[in-house]
């Protein structure tokens, strides 16, 4: 799913067969694009129009074997372990892994290289991230191995950025969509677990999720525009709101919310004011942004409509729907989409649920189970997490393409196909 036209570039997509890894190349193909290949541990899609290389991303001669073979232009490299693999496989795969492909892609002469990191990079697990952008650190104590890694890792594509390798990396948050299993399963494990009635915190904290095919448009996005500038002059104006879920609502950057203060107010200017803090709209209220000294693009745009901009290469962006949602509100939309409604709701304050998931994994590991209650998940689903979009949609041109809610919708779907599947396998399995 691209709306960009194709480039007929060498394209390398490093973890091809993996969850988002699949949709980008989708995305290639769906454009156009006809020089596309594969590197991948395993082989699980076959696909005529894709070459296939098997290798281990943690041995650098893997690699660089499949990449001088592809004749790759374009690298995007988006393998990573999933949640749960431990430390050691971490670190294999995201630093060594990753630092073989920087090595690999110097050695062929590549000149693009686009990294899949995540949002999880600047996140510590004890305090909101309200409206985060990119300019936030690395925290000091990372919230876990696997966000420590690709932390690191990004890094080291982002200190790799020369002119001979352009370089960039991409931040997703809370990817879903078709071909995911990790997130619908622990979804409809609270449904099978009749763990549906309860909600933990008050349901005010709002979460970004983002749907998988939107990411991978981001990533197509990124590609192309890695050599590109963008000029000074568009940031003065200010962003349409995205709409294609919820209703028009004010964000910041956007032509609801014009951004300020303003030093010298006209009183025409206090009448837009005065209309924006009444709810009120008007279309001449929509003029040039005003940014302030805490914008990340304030002081580029002080200068010259003419002066250069800022560049894509050397950059982080976090990539999202733009549309952040209560996490409960979500949550039982899934729920709902896979045909359970709970019939009822116990509120149960955060800390109630930190002293209860800190007990439930106390039992687990005397009775030698994995614990399905967990302090983790009690603060993952009562924080607030959502990220500023505005880097993204300026210097990337990204906006998204696919909703919230028609997302939700392909997601349950596909999901409830692979149920169905699954059981007519058992089955089969039973009679045989």
């Amino acid at each position: 799913m691209s709306t960009s036209p194709p480039t007929h570039d060498n394209y390398l997509v490093i973890g091809g067969c993996g969850f988002l890894g699949r949709h980008i190349v989708d995305a290639l193909l769906g454009r156009g694009e006809t020089n596309v290949a594969v590197f991948d541990i395993v082989q699980r899609h076959f696909d005529e129009n894709v070459t296939f290389y098997t290798g281990d991303i943690s041995k650098l001669e893997d690699v660089a074997a499949a990449i001088a073979k592809s004749g790759a232009m374009i690298v995007i490299h988006t393998a990573s372990p999933p949640h749960g693999r431990g430390a050691a496989v971490y670190e294999a795969v995201n630093v060594t892994g990753t630092q073989n492909v920087i090595e690999a892609c110097r050695t062929a002469a590549v000149p693009k290289l686009v990294y899949t990191s995540s949002a999880g990079v600047v996140y510590s697990g004890k305090e909101d991230l309200i409206n985060a952008d990119e300019r936030l650190p690395y925290p000091a104590v990372p919230m876990d191995a696997y966000n420590d890694t690709k932390a690191r890792a990004e890094a080291l594509v982002l200190a790799a950025n020369s002119d001979d390798l352009l370089t960039c990396a991409l931040r997703p948050s809370g990817i879903f969509g078709p071909g995911d299993r990790q997130a619908i399963s622990g979804f409809h494990s609270v449904i099978k677990n009749g763990q549906t009635k309860f909600q933990i915190g008050s349901n005010e904290n709002l979460f970004d999720w983002t749907y998988v095919g939107n990411v991978a448009h981001a990533h197509l996005l990124a590609a192309d525009r890695l050599d590109q500038t963008y000029p000074v002059a568009g940031l003065h104006e200010p962003l349409p709101w995205v709409n294609l879920s919820l209703p028009e609502h004010r964000i910041p950057n956007s032509e609801a919310h014009p951004l300020g203060p303003n030093t010298s107010p006209t009183q025409q200017d206090l009448l837009v004011a005065q209309r924006f803090e009444s709810g009120e709209t008007d279309p001449a209220d929509l003029r040039p942004v005003l940014r302030s000294k805490m914008d990340q693009f304030a002081e580029l745009a002080d200068q010259d409509d003419d002066a250069p901009g800022p560049r894509v290469a050397g950059q982080a962006f976090f990539i999202n729907n733009c549309e952040p949602v209560a996490f409960w509100d979500f949550t039982r939309a899934v729920w709902a989409a896979l045909g359970h409604i709970p019939p009822y709701t116990i509120v149960l304050p955060a800390a109630v649920g930190l002293v209860l998931a800190t007990l439930a994994e106390i039992w687990a590991k005397l009775v030698g189970k994995e614990p399905g209650f967990t302090r983790f998940r009690v603060t993952f689903a009562t924080q607030q997490r959502y990220y500023d979009s505005e880097r993204a949609r300026r210097l990337l041109g990204y906006k998204p393409i696919v909703g919230i809610t028609e997302g939700l919708d392909l997601w349950t779907k596909w999901y409830a196909e692979e149920l169905k599947t699954t059981e007519a396998e058992a089955e089969s399995a039973k009679t045989k």
